[in-house]
């Protein structure tokens, strides 16, 4: 985008009452999340054709008209350094800040809604939401469900300690402590060939066990680094297919050393900060496809030829740092 700005509509009417500067708004989201000032640092944004129609809660109530298009790539770049590069749902770097500027400069409006413009972007028509009658309720059928389900009931993990796996003790903070083998250790910072034009990654295969030292949390071997086949890895994210885990789930078979899946990985095409962890996206696929709280997602960051390692896990409802050791040799 060489030119790009937020406008304001009242949604009832769709009448136009103002603009603002697109970078304008993204500056000090990104400078928070960055944790550096971008004084003259320039935003490479694409706009992608992915539909996000959320209304944002709160006051004002906020709806993107320009649904059909609800993610951004963003690339920031500071002179000839690529600091940052990552899509965003335009609800999230767009719509809040642009609810909490609104809610304090138009305190009497309530529900609004924006759109992007951009150079060629005059094609994208508003799409102005249904209005909801009031008084009026909204009542979905409920499917009929089946009189039974099959479901795998899984035996709970086998008791260790960090000192029984090999690892130097820590601090047992939070759920979940990582363990890797010396060769996934190197395979995840050195070995392993990543792309820095899109993001990748795949599985991590391993054991769980409950820290007998500490019976609420808990202990995960990593053994194996699984590359996934058949995924989406683009610029938008990395996604897994139904094909990807059936093959993930072949190869942990054929290798018979009673191993689970215990999670994922994926790259960040910049640098790491303490700030910018897993993304929305990453969360959101993190929750909704690997639903035992023991289960974890490695990510790494890479920057020239430098890799930053870190894990992620449910710590007590929230997914968050989950620090890792290494096998002694």
């Amino acid at each position: 985008m060489t030119y790009a700005a937020v406008e304001l509509y009242r949604t009832d009417t769709l009448t136009k009452f103002g603009s603002v500067g697109l970078t304008d708004l993204l500056t000090p989201v990104f400078e928070a999340l960055l944790g550096r000032p971008l004084d003259g640092a320039e935003f490479h944004l694409t706009l992608l054709p992915i539909q996000d129609r959320t209304t944002l809660r709160g006051d004002p109530t906020l709806v993107n008209l320009r649904g059909s298009h609800g993610y951004l790539q963003v690339r920031i770049r500071h002179g000839s350094t690529v600091v940052y590069q990552h899509p965003h749902s335009v609800r999230e770097i767009v719509g809040y800040p642009l609810q909490q500027l609104l809610g304090k400069s138009f305190p009497e409006e309530h529900e609004m809604g924006f759109g992007i413009i951009a150079d060629g972007l005059a094609g994208l028509s508003l799409s102005r939401p249904t209005p909801a009658n009031e008084g009026s309720i909204e009542i979905q059928a409920r499917r009929r469900q089946p009189v039974f389900h099959l479901e795998e009931i899984s035996e709970p993990p086998p008791s260790a300690t960090a000192a029984s796996l090999g690892a130097p003790e820590d601090d047992a903070s939070g759920r979940v402590g990582v363990i890797l083998t010396p060769e996934v250790r190197d395979q995840l910072l050195h070995d392993m060939e990543l792309s820095r034009e899109v993001e990748e990654g795949g599985f991590l295969v391993g054991r769980p066990y409950r820290d007998s030292e500490h019976p609420d949390r808990h202990l995960v071997l990593i053994t194996a680094v699984l590359t996934a086949e058949r995924t989406g890895a683009s610029l938008l994210h990395f996604t897994f297919t139904g094909d990807s885990f059936v093959r993930v789930s072949e190869t942990v078979a054929a290798r018979r050393q009673s191993e689970k899946l215990v999670g994922w990985f994926h790259t960040h095409l910049f640098p790491a900060t303490v700030e910018m962890g897993l993304s929305t996206i990453d969360l959101e696929l993190h929750s909704s496809t690997f639903r035992r709280h023991w289960q974890i997602a490695g990510l790494i960051n890479l920057h020239g030829d430098n890799r930053i390692l870190r894990f992620y896990a449910d710590q007590q409802g929230v997914i968050g740092p989950a620090p890792y050791r290494v096998q002694a040799a």
